[in-house]
């Protein structure tokens, strides 16, 4: 399949999109990229159209919502798309959650992604750094440090750092630099995510599906969004990020978000 995911730098698209803009205000943003997979942007656009072509009377909304995951999955969800059959103990059934504030995303995913999971290596970038003649505790830190995201960028950081005096030394990930903030372990993936007709639902943990007249269920707090269906969303755009320890206490609720009313986003 063919796709990719392109960093972005600071310019126009990247400073109009405002819910890129609150994470900047809220978390250490390390950087952002832009998913590019034409085969997931077909099948989105084909459930928009199917939705749309099903019932006319209510108008299909396209907002922006906020997903988060370790990163270890950025790479499966940009070239296969978010997958309900992964979701494990969801409060508000089995499906794919999504919320409007970033704060509240990042809380809940914390404590479903720990603060102890192992890291993880792309065995196949792994292989071909070492028969490339690269020291093997050296390959570990360019793919943890670059989030396994493809030969270019871990051999740049492997020549950028090759003259570190402990480049080829025992490689021990730790949860925390220098600063004593958290390591890099998760995105947001911003996802475009349709939307028609709402069904509000209470806590269930055994919920696996909605009456078929409805598309998406919200929370009863109206934080979180549940999509049940595939292809009735798409991942746009990933940023990685430092939770600060300031933002592990801010409350989701002093924030001024726009609310779930005015996350509609429609762009070509």
């Amino acid at each position: 399949m063919n796709f990719s995911i392109e960093p972005f730098t600071i310019d126009s698209e990247l400073y109009n999109i405002k819910e890129i803009r609150r994470l900047y205000d809220l978390f250490d943003v390390i950087s952002v990229h832009k998913v590019q997979n034409p085969l997931l942007w077909g099948l989105y656009t084909l459930k928009k159209n199917e939705m749309e072509f099903n019932d006319d009377t209510y108008e299909v909304n396209e907002w922006l919502l906020y997903h988060v995951t370790a990163t270890k999955n950025v790479q499966s969800i940009a070239e296969n798309n978010l997958d309900w059959r992964y979701t494990s103990r969801c409060r508000y059934g089995k499906g794919v959650c999504f919320s409007y504030c970033p704060l509240y995303a990042n809380r809940y995913a914390s404590c479903a992604i720990g603060s102890t999971h192992e890291v993880e290596y792309d065995e196949n970038l792994m292989h071909k750094l070492l028969t490339m003649g690269f020291p093997k505790e050296a390959v570990k830190k360019a793919l943890f440090f670059t989030f396994n995201q493809g030969i270019d960028q871990a051999t740049k950081w492997l020549l950028d750092h090759i003259t570190d005096h402990n480049y080829a030394e025992t490689f021990v990930p730790s949860r925390r630099n220098f600063n004593n903030e958290m390591l890099v372990e998760r995105a947001f993936i911003i996802c475009r995510v349709l939307v028609q007709k709402i069904k509000d639902i209470s806590v269930n943990y055994g919920l696996n599906m909605i009456p078929n007249s409805f598309d998406t269920a919200l929370s009863k707090n109206g934080m979180v969004y549940v999509k049940f269906n595939d292809y009735e969303f798409y991942p746009q755009y990933i940023v990685y990020y430092r939770e600060h320890n300031v933002s592990q206490y801010v409350d989701k609720n002093s924030y001024n978000f726009n609310s779930n009313q005015n996350c509609y986003y429609n762009q070509n």
